[in-house]
């Protein structure tokens, strides 16, 4: 049978959503999850825990419910890269067929099924280095998406691109602006990571992300993290510029965003790859407009000029935002409230004794113009000041 994943997909995530199925869909209970290989860990994929996980080289999982209670959707947690498998339903002959196959890399995936009481996960092929590794399997009954599950997009431009050294980092020092310009504006956001360190703090960041309102997947790098206050030292670990410079030019150039927001050049407090973060986007920047640079990505996306960049607690051109207005998109909520919600996404950090903070020395509000090519602020509480809405 024929794939069908994106014309499935697509058709099937408008259709419940008619009037006839406004009503939002339930969380099913499986009766019965089987697997043909590592069949003790099954539990771990109802368990609501990141660091537990089913892994397996082929085979498959099985789903079975209870009669009455068709799932008309599967959303599945990865925890580490997505490798290619299919999801199958029951054929007329009692056996399974193909339904919809996956081979993109979201971590996190929503399914739509045709209102089936068995299904399966299935390991289409080993690669011969990526298992297939699932965290969490959640089925979705007949009804409207619940606003938990996510069904993430890839952005053509971005309005904002926000790039953060670490998971956390996003909300930690840049307060609420992810769910006032995402969610309470419907900017296009994009989110790009240096570092993300172990594999569930991935599934962390995409749950705080989409509460902030965040739709577009993130660009998560593979550098490793770890604490130090030597630049040189992070550079080195990392590959050098010559590496993570050319892969930030490309992501610049592929999204095209109007404004970038970054990190403080001292690092809040003193972290050298929050420096980094800073440094690198004030050369990649320059690197992006100009056509020489990186002859590749060039070629293929063309250059590409920033209208803007602002750097956290950077004290020329300073604006102070007010994370305090309420949002009709959350219900009333502010966004410095939403984004206190996603961090509290971020479960293998709640130890940390950095906060969100309002005043103080790495106050959330605080943010600098570094760049424009739009000229100058003057109303001083808007990011997209003299640039134009869509």
């Amino acid at each position: 049978m024929k794939y069908l994943r994106l014309l499935l997909i697509g058709l099937a995530l408008l259709a419940p959503l008619s009037a006839a199925r406004a009503e939002t869909a339930r969380e099913l209970t499986p009766a019965r999850i089987t697997a043909t290989a590592n069949k003790g860990a099954v539990s771990h994929l109802t368990d609501g825990a990141y660091k537990t996980v089913w892994y397996a080289k082929k085979g498959y999982v099985q789903v079975d419910l209870p009669e009455g209670q068709p799932a008309y959707g599967v959303y599945l947690c990865h925890f580490k890269q997505a490798v290619r498998h299919v999801i199958q339903i029951p054929d007329s002959r009692g056996g399974y067929e193909d339904y919809a196959a996956h081979d993109e890399e979201y971590l996190h995936q929503f399914t739509p099924l045709p209102g089936v009481t068995s299904f399966r996960v299935a390991i289409d092929q080993y690669d011969g280095k990526h298992m297939l590794e699932l965290a969490e399997l959640r089925v979705i009954g007949d009804g409207a998406l619940p606003d938990w599950v996510q069904v993430w997009e890839t952005v053509d431009k971005a309005d904002m691109l926000l790039l953060s050294a670490h998971p956390d980092d996003e909300l930690l020092w840049f307060g609420g602006a992810l769910p006032y310009y995402a969610g309470g504006r419907g900017k296009k956001v994009q989110l790009v990571y240096l570092a993300h360190g172990d594999a569930r703090r991935k599934n962390e960041l995409l749950d705080g992300l989409w509460t902030c309102g965040i739709r577009y997947y993130p660009v998560i790098g593979e550098n490793k993290d770890f604490m130090s206050y030597n630049r040189s030292t992070v550079y080195d670990a990392w590959g050098g510029t010559r590496r993570v410079y050319p892969w930030y030019v490309g992501i610049l150039r592929r999204v095209r965003p109007e404004v970038v927001l970054t990190q403080d050049f001292n690092g809040e407090y003193g972290h050298a790859a929050h420096q980094i973060t800073a440094y690198m986007t004030v050369n990649c920047l320059e690197y992006a407009a100009d056509p020489t640079y990186d002859a590749a990505s060039a070629e293929r996306y063309g250059a590409w000029q920033v209208k803007k960049m602002y750097v956290h607690l950077y004290e020329e051109n300073q604006l102070v935002m007010d994370w305090h207005e309420p949002l009709e998109r959350f219900g009333g909520k502010t966004s410095l409230e939403v984004a206190k919600e996603a961090l509290w996404c971020h479960v293998s950090q709640r130890a940390l004794t950095y906060t969100m903070e309002e005043k103080g020395p790495y106050d959330c509000r605080k943010f600098g113009l570094y760049f424009s090519a739009v000229g100058p602020d003057v109303l001083k509480n808007d990011f997209f000041e003299n640039i134009p809405e869509n």
